[in-house]
């Protein structure tokens, strides 16, 4: 049975070091699209985001991460991903809505050959203060809004192995009941 679906999944790897190539702004738009399909709890979209392209503005968001923001420099873009989370009706399941717009980020950018890495930024320590706070001041954002993460975007300086059907956990699957 075909499924393109896995066929893209299990080649998408976590990639933390890029290449010099540029990506064509039209290619961002439509990786983005695609994040705007994303599904939200009732249909709220909560779900914002800010695309960054400037190599030093790229380097400063980095450092508003004590550990793990470096593995963003290098990349062509950053997709800064936040959630309105001022309206507590939409802000529910705000970490859920920005989650699975970024795995349809990363999905999007394997499908065009893309390197991308998710970033973590909720809940982490900035420099002053916290990550999302030295974020969303650096990029002018709101208030009301929250940063979960960041993806990274660019050309793959490095190459991973596909998952195979044998690195699947197939365990973890249960039907019926466990």
């Amino acid at each position: 049975m075909k499924n393109d679906l896995y066929e893209l999944t299990r080649r998408r790897r976590s990639v933390r070091r890029y290449g010099n190539a540029h990506i064509d702004d039209e290619l961002i738009r439509e990786i983005m699209k695609v994040a705007l399909t994303a599904p939200t709890s009732f249909g709220h979209k909560p779900v914002e985001f800010v695309v960054v392209r400037d190599k030093g503005m790229i380097r400063k968001i980095g450092a508003c991460k004590q550990m793990g923001g470096s593995q963003i420099n290098g990349a062509d873009a950053v997709i800064v991903v936040m959630v309105k989370t001022a309206d507590k009706r939409q802000a529910e399941f705000w970490i859920e809505d920005g989650a699975i717009a970024s795995a349809y980020i990363l999905l999007a950018v394997e499908q065009y050959g893309l390197g991308a890495c998710w970033v973590h930024i909720r809940n982490r320590i900035g420099q002053r203060g916290t990550s999302d706070q030295e974020i969303r001041a650096l990029l002018g954002v709101p208030e009301g809004y929250t940063v979960l993460n960041l993806v990274a975007i660019g050309e793959k300086a490095e190459e991973k192995m596909a998952y195979t059907d044998i690195d699947l956990h197939t365990e973890n699957v249960h039907y019926g009941k466990y």
